[in-house]
């Protein structure tokens, strides 16, 4: 059966050490040319959407960014549908972001954005970002935020500085509530706040799910249920690559038993009609 993964590193570029070894990867298996990195996907029959966005754990190698991530989508369209491109969240001239986010939707290979409030620090219900919400609601194209724990700074002094808080999905429950043509995408079941999510999202229309970070055997038992369930069509199939297998997730989603019906959604034909693919 194809698929769609929605949530994919470029594992060519700005890899996290500390998050492969918390997934227990070994780096042998890891395709570092672009070649084996698109011939990865194109072997599975899954089309990958590329997260253009580089943690700030990341050091010693090139950087993740919007025009690389692009690059390899128009090399390798067989491998890759599309980009979730990437804003910096810090920067001192909020009209620059915007403008620079008008810029980017008018690329056809952008079909998305992708934020990470943790790593990025700042609260996405934060009023200081509404005008970028209100350009990104009116696009029309969906946009993602990691939700709960991140492996970046995992059982590190301070956890690196990073905050999770920031990744609470109550944060999204306020800009689906203010901004509701905005297509939200919560990456990840949100643990430990899985119940808060699963509220979430079912109480918005337009708040959605990913599977990402997961094999589908080990999804908080609540958020598999839920995506068998009243969620089945807004459920999006994710890995997290390169920190976990794509076949892998693939097998997991097969052996858990979810019915025909259902696994067809969430691998592929929900993440067609959000990202219009």
């Amino acid at each position: 059966m194809p698929a769609i993964d929605v949530h994919v590193h470029p594992g060519t570029r700005g890899l996290d050490l500390d998050a492969y070894s918390y997934f227990r990867r070994d780096l042998k298996e890891l395709p570092r040319s672009e070649e084996d990195f698109a011939s990865l996907f194109v072997q599975q029959d899954v089309k990958a959407l590329l997260i253009a966005w580089h943690p700030s754990t990341a050091a010693g190698e090139p950087r993740v960014t919007n025009e690389y991530a692009l690059e390899l989508a128009t090399k390798h369209p067989a491998a890759f549908a599309g980009v979730l491109a990437s804003l910096e969240m810090q920067r001192e001239d909020p009209e620059a972001r915007i403008r620079q986010a008008a810029e980017l939707l008018k690329n056809p290979k952008v079909k998305g954005f992708k934020f990470h409030p943790p790593d990025q620090a700042f609260c996405p219900s934060d009023r200081k970002y509404y005008g970028l919400w209100e350009l990104l609601a009116g696009s029309q194209s969906p946009v993602m935020f990691h939700t709960g724990f991140t492996v970046l700074g995992a059982n590190s002094d301070g956890g690196k500085g990073i905050a999770l808080d920031h990744g609470r999905p109550i944060h999204l429950d306020t800009l689906a509530r203010d901004f509701p043509r905005m297509k939200i995408i919560a990456a990840h079941p949100g643990w430990p706040w899985c119940e808060e999510l699963m509220g979430v999202a079912t109480h918005k229309r337009n708040v959605y799910v990913d599977t990402s970070g997961y094999l589908a055997e080990h999804l908080p038992e609540i958020f598999q249920k839920a995506i068998q369930g009243r969620l089945q069509d807004k459920a999006l199939f994710g890995t997290d690559f390169p920190y976990v297998s794509v076949e892998k997730a693939l097998r997991s989603l097969e052996a858990v038993g979810f019915k025909d019906v259902v696994k067809e959604k969430i691998l592929y034909s929900n993440a067609q009609a959000l990202f219009g693919l």
